[in-house]
């Protein structure tokens, strides 16, 4: 039924002046249309007490079998009544139209509620009796065996009421409809000579690490020049492969063409060239018009009218449902219709049965939200919402079941018939009723049309051709099949003359009839066309126009004026904020936690000069810190690059409206960020109390934070992968903090830094550092501070006396703070409001690159799909053009059939046996619950069965049955919720081995994408078969297991290349290897095609005929697949079993349960599908009442033989002999070779990944340049000796960035290991420890030189081998240091979200805490005592200054000296040589002159480090100690992933973040009831007045 609706309510309530046009689908004619009308639920409505009565149809009722309830829920429900709709629909036409005209005649008069009330079923309609559908519903009383009644009447009555949508169709609210009440927006499609072509090879050798350092000077540097500059192609005529060939026909509006083909042989891309998604392709040739309309034409100005749905569904997952549906109307609704898009929403959500998840998280898979079932419907409505004339649907039905995935058919075949939609549709394991809604089908095989036509003409025509179909095969699977050679069988006589390869099928079916009728056809739409003077089409271009708002262009694609697309989605961004809350609350704990750390750091900041440097740190970190924090965008701006290219494509909004929405998102979002950090910053820190220099501060943090946040956005935009941009964003913000002004003044870097120095110009931080100190020194007098005042010697006074600072002036003792910031940075507050200009034409600047860079480039990834190989890999097949399916990376890339090993090859082979354990599963009354709103959700009640050898069992049910869930729990794989029930393996409790001894092929395929096929089985056979078989045997085993899953031409492939189904034989190729006992599969035909999934089925059995015990769920099973299986295991929702019990031939066995309790399966119905349906919609007793079939289950005498084989099978092979304790083994190999075999994996992943390595060592070389050359060759005055302190404390701006790329990493390899390796026993944690530590060693090393080398040397360090050799070993342990320190961190957090929050409280705490940014003498005592102490930093930073700055010479430059005058008659050093000799340090620069004396501070280095807390003994101390942290970090690797991802430890933050969440609760209980008290006392009011 459609969508989920009623068909007596959505039908009569559709509006349109005539039947639609004459099409294959609706002149054929339909049969039983007696059993369709009984099929009928009548509701009547006894006046006397409004209890409802409903007669439900009898189970035995023949047309049961051809019809079909809503989405596979059982409490939705209804036979879809597809003639008698159609004929209620035209007799309430007339009704609804002349009741649209009065309503419109008459609205000014009507009460503003009138279409609420009827909406609500509260007018006229709200009384009238009638004949409708009712959802059934299902108990939720505990009493599992009571009998339900047909239902509840107060529930069906507010049912029938939610349901009447009839307004907003009947005047157009979804689609603008003709005063006939045709659809005003219908073209057909035609295409002629369609001709579509890929660019590259269809194979390739992976890319590697020195690949990609050489091509960053050669090949990469070309590309991305080439991609901003096109003319500077050499190659302009690269080769090219053919995708599509010389296609024509045409598809008609009201009709549905099915596009059948295996995966690679060129479906999608056929659907994106009707489409017009061209973008894909190097060139697409032949004409596709759309009603006379041309595909530039289109694409100008109609793009969103024609729509491609993918079979991803992708969308933003922390938008709740509602958010995602209302966002996209928003942006195809005028302003003047908006009012009503609440009732369009509640609308769609109740169309497709998903009203109850209206306010639940989209989700993703790392995101918890709807169901994947769920989620599809969220795209299908996403897509309707475009309100599209052409739709292309790309399997949508993947990952649905049967029942749900009939339903979705006939819900497109509606929409097609009343709105004349054009419908293109493709699909695999197409169910034999979904393919006779199709008008027409189109076979593809290798881009080739094999035939196009009548769907129902489609079998005779192959048959004629001399190909057989087999009994009880539908006819779509038949024709799919024509194009496997493996697959396809011949008529007795035909084998040698009938068409063997795609070109002869092609050939043959061109030399037909049928394809003279598509051309006739073509001709024939063409005629009418012109005869109607494109109508059509006129009509269509005036509706869109009308639909456009009035300031939108005639020319644009798009319905609402840019400025409303920004605010659209600035209002989206505005979800998404809120919809991560995890994300925001850590986000603002930071904020506030450092605010407040940091300010306790700068706390009691002297007045006078001795805090005049701190003062510029705190203003110096107050600018960065947020802008440092907002790294996080990074993610958020390229994870959506995906989402935003379908909105594009779907003329939702341009991109660059995303991003003008992210920037008026960022000033409220921002300043609620700034508002706690300045404050608490402000005034701890103690800066000037002054009102107009508070909001001055404020209004620079605010507007830095802007421009910061824009500058990685344009990196984002301009950045492929979020790699790239976070090495790029990571490297600017290093060079902006060198080249602020403050590590190195402005004057230094102007005047002697000739290299870089010019980059302090074009750096937005130094304007916003000059603002915010020049504002906090203006109108400061400081004191001389008693260390700086000299000479202070008895007898010295003012003004006698000099201040060692600068900006000092002779005979002082004051220091204005213009002086100071005018002579140390050259800084003055009369630029002000220069610089606040500046940093706002910076924020211009980078947000209009990253407007046109959104617009120009995408990146989302398209292509051919070419299969990767290994290099030196002998195995590469000569493969023709595979399709260009999506992307070519996570779906159908993989070559055809025909290119590929042949079924038939194996068809004789022996299947692999087990390790000789035929080993037994039993487990009864097996119980699971999860935890759901501060209760217990049950998802598996009292199931019972057995698995054993040579024994297949189908786990099948309807979506959210807990199939999966029974699968996980059975394989011991659960990670949450409390299981109960009693498992037993041969009569005996498990064992330690037995997830060792069990395969689970996991649904969604996860692998190390960079190793080939080859590695992957061998890794899982040398790990996980037992330790005593030689590596040889194991090894020859994989060559067998490689040979029996037709692997063999790609078995040197990178799995990350490889398609759907490749993957799908590759996971379970890797369980194979492991020679289980038992095999659990989760899905495996899931996004296979009919014949791919009768492949993995059919070898599965052959794996049960060798030995192997089988439990597979299983969805949309054919007839054939489910003959494969020996038993099936039926649950319904709540993982109640209904059915367990053998199959029998052609389902006899299961008929025979049903049938002797009153439900009979049609003779040729698909087993499967009845089993599913007849769990959904129930049947009845003679009595009238509704059967309840988990009771029918319990109850009957299969489930007591049932526990009477458990027991028998417990009893007997509990004799058997038991396997001595000491040869079971958790891990079948030794602890040596899991380490160095999962080290070996590791290295190569690095190898052929080579981002990881590549963005070490560009890091390394960027900092280290930059780093040397701007400190090129220091000097020896007190400048340079801070420039020596600061050009080593600069390699911990390098941290941020490595650790940023060390988390992905290791964290993807922590998931794969935690989610599926270990389940499986391959390996444990001290392994996986291990080989992460020692895969950081070489490139750490390598990159660790590198840095140093480029560092060291220029900037004049000392060159004797003893410092140099130290220094060097110091640089080394840092950067080992810092990538054991992102790997702990990794370990430790709960999460991605946590961790990218939580490292830039880290990094803080490293970079301040050491002494450098505040001296160690003016440390608050809280920090001095501890935090300086345990801070690694301060020992890096120590040991390297005590090493090379000592025994340096100090010489001070004429403005660092401290000057004052002499008494008269006496000349310097008989004035103040005295108290020089007395403080021991320092020197006079001119003793023997009589006025004007300087006083150098130091003379030598070690003074200047004593000002640091460092002396030069402690060179050796400090080395051993920042070894000990680095040690301590890999111990820490090894005890967070032992402690929190082995034992499940969480160190207090549960019961914290617990007991945080439940107070958040209820303040918001008690706000809201608050609230709610407010709103019922203004209406009692109300009613009163």
């Amino acid at each position: 039924m459609v969508f989920g609706q009623q068909p007596g309510d959505i039908y009569r309530l559709r509006s349109q002046s005539s039947a639609p046009e004459a099409n294959l689908h609706n002149v054929a004619p339909l049969e039983n249309e007696g059993g369709y009308r009984d099929a009928e639920v009548a509701v009547e409505e006894e006046p006397s007490t409004g209890v409802t009565t409903t007669a439900v149809p009898s189970p035995d009722t023949p047309s049961m079998s051809n019809v079909e309830g809503t989405w596979g829920e059982n409490d939705v429900g209804g036979p879809v009544v597809q003639r008698q709709a159609m004929e209620e629909y035209e007799a309430m036409r007339r009704e609804l139209t002349q009741l649209s005209q009065t309503r419109s005649r008459g609205s000014s008069r009507n009460d503003e509620r009138g279409l609420f009330r009827t909406i609500t079923g509260r007018g006229r309609r709200a009384v009238t009796p009638r004949r409708t559908m009712t959802r059934r519903t299902t108990s939720t009383s505990g009493t599992d065996g009571e009998d339900l009644e047909v239902g509840d009447a107060g529930a069906v009555a507010e049912k029938e009421e939610e349901f009447e949508l009839g307004p907003f169709l009947r005047e157009g609210r979804f689609e603008k409809r003709t005063d006939t009440g045709a659809s005003a927006k219908k073209v057909g499609v035609i295409f002629r000579n369609l001709i579509v072509k890929g660019a590259g090879s269809t194979t390739g050798t992976t890319k590697t690490l020195p690949d990609a350092i050489i091509g960053t000077f050669g090949p990469d540097l070309y590309h991305l020049v080439t991609r901003f500059v096109p003319a500077l192609k050499l190659n302009k005529h690269q080769p090219l492969r053919t995708l599509i060939n010389d296609l024509s026909g045409v598809v008609r509006d009201g009709e549905m063409m099915l596009v059948l083909g295996r995966p690679g042989s060129g479906c999608t891309t056929f659907l994106k060239a009707i489409a017009n998604k061209r973008g894909d392709f190097a060139s697409v040739e032949g004409d596709v018009s759309y009603g006379g309309i041309s595909a530039t034409e289109q694409n100008k100005h109609y793009r969103g009218e024609v729509s491609y749905n993918p079979e991803d569904d992708q969308h933003f997952p922390s938008l709740n449902v509602w958010q995602t549906l209302k966002f996209s109307l928003l942006n195809k609704t005028r302003r003047r219709e908006r009012g009503e898009l609440d009732l369009i929403i509640d609308a769609l959500l109740k169309m497709f049965g998903i009203r109850h998840t209206d306010k639940t998280l989209v989700g993703n898979e790392m995101v918890p939200g709807v169901s994947g079932g769920e989620r599809k419907r969220v795209s299908i409505a996403e897509t309707l919402a475009t309100k599209s004339t052409v739709v292309c649907w790309d399997n949508s039905t993947r990952g649905l079941d049967a029942s749900t995935a009939l339903d979705y058919a006939n819900s497109l075949r509606i929409m097609t018939d009343i709105s004349d939609r054009t419908t293109l549709v493709t699909l695999y394991q197409t169910g034999e009723q979904i393919f006779e809604l199709m008008d027409k089908v189109l076979v593809i095989d290798e881009g080739r049309m094999l035939y196009q036509g009548p769907a129902n003409e489609a079998k005779q025509y192959f048959t004629d051709l001399g190909l057989h179909c087999p009994d009880r095969e539908t006819t779509a699977d038949f024709l799919t099949s024509v194009t496997d050679p493996a697959q396809r069988e011949y008529r007795e006589g035909f084998e040698a003359k009938a068409p063997k390869t795609a070109e002869d099928f092609e050939k043959a079916f061109k030399n037909s009839i049928n394809y003279q009728k598509v051309l006739a056809d073509v001709a024939d739409y063409e005629r009418h066309l012109d005869r109607t003077d494109h109508g059509d089409a006129k009509e269509f271009k005036q509706s869109v126009k009308e639909q456009q708002s009035k300031r939108v262009s005639s020319k644009s694609s798009y319905t609402v004026t840019f400025w409303r697309q920004v605010l659209a989605c600035t209002q989206r961004e505005f979800w998404l904020v809120w919809g991560d809350k995890p994300t925001l609350y850590t986000k603002f704990f930071i904020i506030i936690s450092n605010g407040l750390i940091v300010g306790s750091l700068f706390y009691g900041q002297s007045e006078d000069t001795s805090g005049a440097f701190s003062r510029g740190g705190t203003a110096f970190f107050s600018i960065l810190f947020l802008g440092w924090l907002q790294l996080s965008e990074l993610m958020k701006a390229v994870s959506g690059r995906v989402v935003i290219a379908r909105h594009r494509e779907y003329a939702f909004y341009r991109p660059s409206a995303v991003v003008m929405a992210r920037v008026l998102a960022d000033f409220p979002l921002i300043f609620f960020q700034v508002i706690p950090f300045t404050c608490v910053m402000y005034f701890l820190t103690q800066l000037d109390v002054n009102v107009s220099k508070f909001w001055i501060y404020l209004l620079f943090v605010y507007i830095t934070t802007i421009c910061i946040t824009a500058l990685y956005r344009m990196f984002a935009a301009l950045s492929p992968t979020i790699d790239d941009a976070v090495r790029f964003s990571g490297t600017a913000l290093n060079l902006l903090i060198v080249y602020t002004g403050y590590a190195i003044a402005k004057p230094t870097l102007l005047h002697d830094k000739i290299w870089f120095g010019w980059l302090y110009y074009l750096n937005p931080i130094s304007y916003a550092f000059e603002a915010v100190i020049s504002n906090e020194f203006h109108g400061r007098v400081m004191p001389c501070a008693p260390e700086q005042l000299v000479p202070q010697s008895p007898g010295a006074g003012s003004p006698y006396q000099g201040c060692a600072i600068s900006g000092a002036t002779l005979g002082s003792t004051t220091v204005t703070g213009e002086n100071y910031i005018g002579t140390t940075y050259e800084y003055t507050r009369s630029n002000l409001w220069r610089n606040f200009g500046v940093i706002i034409a910076f924020t211009v600047l980078y947000i209009l690159v990253t407007v046109v860079g959104s617009e120009l480039f995408a990146f989302v990834g398209t292509g051919g799909g070419a299969l990767i190989f290994k290099k030196g890999a002998k195995t590469q097949p000569k493969s023709k053009a595979p399709d260009a399916e999506k992307g070519g990376v996570s779906e159908d890339s993989s070559p055809s059939s025909s290119q590929l090993q042949t079924s038939s090859q194996v068809n004789n082979e022996k299947a692999p046996q087990t390790t000789g354990d035929d080993a037994v599963l039993t487990w009864q009354d097996v119980n699971f619950s999860v935890p759901y709103e501060g209760g217990q959700k049950r998802l598996l009640n009292n199931v019972r069965g057995f698995a054993k050898p040579g024994v297949m069992v189908a786990l099948m049910g309807a979506s959210g049955a807990g199939k999966t869930t029974l699968l996980n729990t059975l394989s011991q794989r659960q990670r949450i919720g409390v299981v109960s029930g009693d498992f037993q393996v041969d009569g005996r409790p498990l064992g330690p081995e037995f997830q060792r001894i069990t395969g689970f092929v996991e649904q969604q395929d996860l692998h190390d994408k960079t190793a080939t096929i080859r590695e992957a089985i061998e890794f899982s056979a040398i790990l996980r078969q037992e330790r005593h078989i030689p590596r040889q045997e194991k090894l020859a085993y994989v060559e067998e297991i490689i040979d029996l899953l037709e692997l063999r031409e790609v078995s040197d492939a990178l799995i990350l290349s490889l398609g759907v189904e490749q993957r799908k034989r590759v996971t379970i190729a890797v369980e194979l290897a492991a020679k289980p006992s038992l095999l659990f599969l989760d899905e495996p035909t899931t996004g296979l095609d009919s014949q791919s999934a009768f492949n993995v089925i059919r070898f599965l059995r052959k794996l049960a005929a060798a030995g192997h015990g089988i439990i597979c769920t299983i969805h949309q099973p054919s007839s054939l697949l489910v003959q494969q299986f020996h038993m099936i295991l039926a649950l319904n929702p709540g993982g109640n079993t209904f059915y367990f019990g053998p199959v029998g031939d052609n389902g006899s066995k299961v008929s025979s349960y049903f049938a002797e309790r009153g439900v009979h399966c049609p003779p040729h119905k698909n087993i499967a599908e009845f089993l599913l349906e007849t769990a959904s919609k129930g049947g009845k007793r003679q009595d009238g009442k509704r059967l309840n079939w988990n009771h029918e289950w319990r109850i009957s005498s299969e489930n007591a033989a049932l526990l009477e084989e458990i027991k028998h099978i417990n009893t007997e092979r509990s004799k058997l002999p038991q396997k001595p304790k000491d040869t079971q083994h958790e891990y079948a190999s030794p602890q040596w070779l899991q380490i160095t075999e999962l080290t070996r994996r590791m290295f190569k992943q690095h190898w052929r990944d080579p981002s990881y390595y590549y963005g070490k060592i560009f890091v390394a070389v960027i900092v280290g340049i930059f780093n040397g050359f701007t400190f090129y060759k220091l000097g020896n005055t007190i400048s340079d000796m801070q420039n020596r302190m600061f050009t080593s404390f600069l390699i911990l701006l390098i941290p941020p960035t490595v650790v940023n790329a060390v988390v992905p990493k290791f964290y993807t390899n922590m998931a794969l290991w935690e989610y599926r390796e270990n389940p499986s026993r391959i390996y444990n944690w001290i392994a996986f420890c291990t080989a992460s530590i020692v895969t950081e060693i070489p490139i750490t090393i390598l990159s660790s030189i590198i840095y140093w080398l480029l560092w060291y040397y220029p900037t004049g360090l000392p060159r004797d081998s003893s410092t140099a050799g130290y220094v060097f070993w110091m640089t080394m342990l840092f950067f080992f240091f810092q990538a054991s320190w992102g790997q702990w961190i990794c370990a430790f957090a709960p999460s991605f979200t946590v961790i990218s929050n939580v490292l830039p409280f880290f990094f803080v705490m490293f970079s301040l805490f050491n002494g450098v940014v505040r001296p160690f003498a003016q440390l608050p005592v809280f920090w001095r005592y501890w935090m300086y102490y345990v801070n690694p930093s301060t020992y890096w930073i120590g040991g390297v200054l005590a090493a090379t700055i000592p025994d340096t010479p100090v010489r001070c430059a004429p403005g660092e000296a401290a000057y004052f005058n002499p008494p008269p008659g006496q000349t310097c050093a008989s004035y103040a040589q005295s108290y020089v000799d007395s403080v021991g340090i320092g020197y006079l620069t001119n003793p023997d002159s009589t006025a004007n004396c300087g006083y150098c501070q130091f003379n030598i280095g070690s003074q200047y480090l004593a000002t640091l807390n460092i002396d030069a003994s402690d060179k050796w101390k400090y080395l051993p100690i920042f070894l000990t942290f680095c040690i301590s970090n890999w111990a820490l690797v090894y005890f967070f992933i032992y402690t929190v991802r082995v034992r499940g430890w969480r160190f207090g933050m549960g019961y914290f973040f617990g007991g945080l969440g439940k107070i958040v609760g209820l303040v918001k209980k008690a706000l809201l009831k608050i609230v709610l008290r407010k709103k019922v006392g203004k209406v009692e009011a109300d009613g009163k007045a």
